[in-house]
């Protein structure tokens, strides 16, 4: 990214335990060039992880301070808070970050992005850290549900973990990301697993850790990410093809990876190992049990609502998007009347297949008869509005995706884009129109002189 173009690290950041804390990017950007090294001046790797780097550069002098202005140890901050301290550097180019390489989660097209680049930072700025979801602090205080692994003897099924500081995770943070995670007593305290079940004993967390299912590990290495990455580190991509919203996690680099610790032990029988799914049971139906399903939930849900002649069309491609990016389970399209070729176009209801099967992937819950039905009832809806000239549930759908933009990108920072998009159309409008605007006053300055004679 050219200098020139490059976002400037805010001067001041809220930070999600409430404290205000100040960055100098000139101070920032000098302690950088050192730790990372200068373009061409030699690898970037190290034999300690990114983010040890990263409170590097924190560290560094000048680099951060308090809210009036008192030096501030970075080591001293909850992980939490230097983790969005380390996405603001990223997203400022401070520190670098290599696109990463994506595919689409809707239509499979590949695309390479640094995520931090687009990570929304006017809540951290302006001090809008009050969503009740995205800023709902993480519970310290409960057991979070786990797939089962053994410790010891018993199975347990419950991980509670405990608030860090960055000195306390540090030898977690150190780890270069090269090779195996090796877990022993030290990173699990790093980690803040305070209990793992019943057990309290590192050196026995650290044992069934290192023997713990895919699916349990994947499961902790998710809570250690929403314990210590608040919900607003995501940045939001658009996929130019599809249109389609996909979320990627910032910072890219992170302490902890959700792959399998080891390769999978042949033979392996312990009762608290995942099993594989019975197929048969819980399979996705194929396209044509799918459509045979939808076309009997809308003959139902036609006649039940009083409508006829709307098609029915189950699609089986790229699915649709909404304004916001979500793929949609099922869209409507009202009817057109008769063209200069006398054709006329009914309406429509399009149910998209893939988003079914996505949806049931990710969500073990997901009841397929039942969504069906409840998305040929929403499209039938729209239908009947349109027939009535008005549509509330699209103008509440379109309100759902701007509250949506706004809860991210931040009241401030959402009122400054529009005054910058205002201004940007009155310089557009003066640029196409000054000729007519000189033509005008030339006319205007002629006839005044033609009076005045």
């Amino acid at each position: 990214m050219p200098r020139s173009a490059q976002r400037l690290l805010p001067a001041q950041v809220h930070l999600p335990s409430g404290a205000v804390v100040r960055l100098s990017d000139a101070a920032a950007r000098a302690q950088a060039a050192t730790v990372f090294r200068a373009p061409g001046g030699g690898d970037e790797r190290s034999a300690i992880g990114r983010c040890a780097r990263d409170v590097q550069v924190l560290a560094g002098p000048s680099v951060l301070a308090s809210a009036r202005g008192a030096p501030l140890d970075p080591l001293g901050l909850p992980l939490a808070d230097a983790h969005v301290l380390r996405a603001v550097l990223a997203s400022a180019g401070v520190v670098p970050e290599e696109p990463g390489a994506y595919t689409c989660e809707n239509c499979g097209a590949p695309f390479e992005v640094a995520p931090s680049s687009l990570l929304e930072i006017g809540p951290f700025t302006d001090g809008e850290l009050d969503d009740p979801e995205l800023d709902r602090p993480f519970d310290f205080d409960v057991l979070h549900p786990i797939p089962a692994l053994r410790v010891g003897r018993a199975v347990c099924r419950g991980v509670r973990f405990a608030e860090r500081t960055v000195e306390e995770a540090m030898p977690l943070l150190r780890c270069s990301g090269e090779g195996a995670l090796r877990i022993t007593p030290s990173l699990v305290v790093a980690m803040g697993i305070a209990a793992l079940g019943r057990e309290r004993r590192a050196s026995a967390i650290a044992d069934a850790l290192a023997r713990a299912p895919d699916e349990a590990w994947a499961a902790i290495v998710d809570l250690y990410h929403e314990a210590r990455y608040p919900a607003r580190l995501v940045a939001v991509h658009r996929c130019q093809g599809c249109g389609a919203r996909n979320d990627l996690d910032v910072p890219l680099d992170r302490e902890l990876a959700r792959a399998p610790l080891r390769a999978p032990e042949a033979g392996a029988d312990d009762p608290a190992a995942p099993r594989a799914p019975a197929r048969a049971a819980g399979a996705f139906p194929d396209l044509d049990v799918f459509e045979a399903r939808v076309r009997a939930a809308a003959e139902r849900i036609y006649g039940a609502r009083g409508v006829r002649n709307i098609d029915l069309f189950i699609d089986a491609g790229v699915p649709a998007c909404d304004d916001g990016g979500e793929p949609l389970l099922g869209c409507y399209t009202p009817g057109t009347p008769a063209d200069e070729l006398g054709i006329a176009r009914p309406p429509e209801i399009r149910i998209f297949y893939r988003t079914f099967r996505s949806e049931a992937r990710d969500d073990p819950g997901f009841d397929v008869d039942a969504e069906i039905a409840e998305t040929i009832d929403h499209e039938v809806t729209h239908h009947l509005h349109h027939l009535a000239g008005s549509d509330p549930l699209d103008d509440e759908e379109h309100a759902e995706i701007e509250r949506e933009q706004l809860r991210r990108v931040g009241h401030a920072e959402a009122a400054r884009r529009a005054r910058r998009g205002a201004l940007s159309d009155l310089a557009g409008f003066v640029r196409a129109t000054w000729p007519a605007w000189l033509i005008a006053a030339v006319g205007t300055a002629l006839a005044w002189c033609e009076g005045g004679r």
